[in-house]
């Protein structure tokens, strides 16, 4: 065997060793994660939810409560904080329109308002309730692949920016970032200033496929 065959030998064993060691993965992962994100939000208008509060249908028109001892440190899953964070909610999205705001009485020095959805606010509800009062927007369109990870076995990571289609002005009220600490990062796709990043995780099937575990719409905000 002269050194050209034996040079060539050597590079085909080298790549088929760096295939295994490496994984080779030809997956076109652009097209794969849109389709992902498509198939989860088939109607372009649930890439995410924020939630209001635990108010189902038969709930509405809605009057406010006040509970004593809020303090803004308190447990997210104590029952004052969850009453005030829904008081807030309320007013902030009945000024953008998607609630109606009537003033009914007092408690002590504090107004009551009562609360009902407008058709603006219906457009954008989740109508299976499944949680309360949630509302729902935009279609997740990538942009580009940053990112394969395989540092953990059978379960690729793999980030993608991208920015959303099917966004309403009122998700631009800065307010609305503070009352959902979780969305800051969402805040650049909304508003179209810059590209948002996203992950989607994915398991190894037992024949070597990919399925997917953790994906970026139905993205949900409490």
């Amino acid at each position: 065997m002269n050194n050209k065959k034996i040079k060539h030998l050597l590079l085909s064993c080298s790549l088929i060793l760096l295939s295994l060691l490496t994984g080779c993965d030809n997956t076109d992962y652009k097209a794969r994660i849109q389709k992902e994100n498509d198939r989860n939000n088939p109607n372009g208008n649930k890439a995410i939810c924020l939630r209001v509060g635990k108010l189902f249908n038969d709930m509405y028109p809605y009057t406010i409560k006040y509970m004593a001892g809020y303090d803004k440190d308190m447990d997210y899953q104590d029952p004052i904080y969850i009453n005030h964070k829904l008081n807030q909610r309320l007013a902030l999205f009945a000024k953008e329109g998607l609630f109606t705001e009537e003033l009914v009485g007092y408690d002590g020095d504090k107004p009551l308002y009562r609360y009902d959805l407008t058709d603006e606010g219906r457009k954008y509800l989740d109508r299976k309730w499944l949680r309360g009062t949630n509302f729902c927007f935009g279609r997740i369109v990538v942009e580009k692949i940053l990112k394969v990870d395989n540092q953990w076995k059978d379960k690729p990571m793999v980030r993608f920016s991208y920015h959303m289609d099917n966004v309403p002005n009122w998700i631009k009220n800065p307010e609305i970032y503070r009352l959902y600490p979780g969305y800051g990062s969402m805040e650049a796709a909304v508003t179209g200033n810059e590209l948002a990043e996203g992950i989607h995780y994915y398991s190894k099937k037992s024949d070597g496929t990919l399925k997917l575990s953790v994906g970026e719409s139905g993205s949900y905000f409490l």
